[in-house]
Formats: structure tokens, C-alpha cells, sequence
């Protein structure tokens, strides 16, 4: 059996080869087993950023935090994916709790 931590490698290895079809098929199988895991909500809502499904999207963003709510990546992905959507009082907000979390963790 293959442990969390070798799918969520060859998950983003998908990601980073830009095969985010071939990752939602994973992420997804991985969401509904491992459904709290703050990594695969934001590599989930990553993926569906990358498809633009952007409210699928935010909703997983919005777990992963929920989660942990000091997820570096998901903090800094909702103040991208909020200024892409022109939201920038809430890609400010993002922005700004990334940072603090980035000054916390250095």
C-alpha cells in the first residue's frame, strides 16, 4: 500500500510537469480518503486554480486553511488567486498573513 506521503510526491510531481488533468484524478482520490489532510485541500484547490475552476478552487484553498490555518502555500495561493480575480482587498489580506507566517517560520 502506498503511504500519503508517496502520493502527495507524485502529485506534485504532476503539478510540476503541468499535468494538472492527470493530478485532479489523484487529488481527488486523495481528498475523499484523506478529506482533513491540509496538504491535498490546497494541492486540490491548487489543481482546480490551474483548470479554471475557480470556485472549486477557493473551496479547497479555504479548507486547507481551515486546517492549518497558518498553510504558508495556501495563504499565498488565495492572495494570488484573489488578485488574479480582481479581488485585491482580499489578495492584500492573504498577502499579509503569508507574511507573517513567513516571519514567523525564518
Amino acid at each position: 500500500m502506498e503511504t500519503i506521503d508517496n502520493n502527495i510526491r507524485v502529485l506534485k510531481e504532476l503539478i510540476k510537469n503541468k499535468d494538472y488533468a492527470g493530478a485532479r484524478i489523484i487529488a481527488e482520490k486523495l481528498v475523499r480518503i484523506h478529506s482533513a489532510h491540509a496538504e491535498i485541500n490546497y494541492l486540490m484547490g491548487y489543481i482546480y486554480d490551474k483548470l479554471n475552476l475557480i470556485n472549486r478552487a477557493e473551496e479547497f484553498l479555504h479548507n486547507a486553511l481551515n486546517l492549518d490555518p497558518i498553510h504558508y502555500d495556501a495563504l499565498v495561493e488565495l492572495s494570488l488567486f484573489h488578485e488574479k480575480n480582481g479581488d485585491r482587498e482580499k489578495a492584500a489580506i492573504y498577502r499579509e498573513r503569508s507574511f507573517r507566517v513567513a516571519n514567523k517560520i525564518n
